[in-house]
């Protein structure tokens, strides 16, 4: 991959991460359909629901995504001619951005209580996930130090949260189905 279409790749992480962002963000002040997130889940109360200050793990997991936004960016414009190898941006980009939007329609289904919708989008998300993780694992060309820490560390994290999530959303329909 040449440098340019890395940097477009790059650019294209970017804004699929900002919109996912501006997203979330609206989705609790606006809010969606009149009802914030955790509105949504205190309307379908079971045993399994994370208690509510474990959701603060969507700002370090924010956080961390910002860093791999950030540091993929830098990547990008890293001037390495002599590398013609497959780096983490050509490995994961297709699957950031359809996580992206798979976070923000989830925000959507679950906002408008279409709960089996949210679940199946949920399903999709935990997918791009663990596609990320697996590219993840296989050894790049470009690998540094840092790398760990701002490109593998943020998806493992995301997706163990998206995990139990995922787990949550599935008992939150079977516990809304049978009343």
């Amino acid at each position: 991959m040449n440098r340019n279409q890395k940097i477009v790749l790059a650019f294209a992480n970017t804004a699929a991460f900002l919109v996912t962002i501006l997203v979330n963000y609206l989705a609790s002040t606006l809010p969606l359909n009149q009802k914030t997130t955790g509105e949504i889940s205190a309307l379908y109360d079971n045993l399994f629901v994370p208690a509510g200050f474990t959701f603060s793990i969507w700002g370090i997991i924010y956080l961390l995504l910002a860093g791999y936004v950030v540091y993929q960016l830098v990547d990008a414009f890293r001037i390495q001619e002599s590398n013609t190898g497959k780096g983490f941006t050509e490995k994961i980009s297709f699957w950031f951005i359809a996580s992206s939007l798979a976070n923000c329609l989830w925000l959507f289904a679950w906002h408008y209580e279409v709960l089996w919708l949210a679940l199946l989008i949920m399903l999709l998300l935990l997918g791009t996930l663990i596609v990320i993780y697996i590219r993840l694992k296989q050894p790049t060309d470009t690998a540094s130090a840092i790398e760990p820490y701002l490109v593998h560390l943020p998806f493992t994290v995301y997706a163990g949260w998206i995990s139990v999530a995922t787990i949550a959303t599935l008992v939150r329909c079977l516990s809304a189905s049978t009343g």
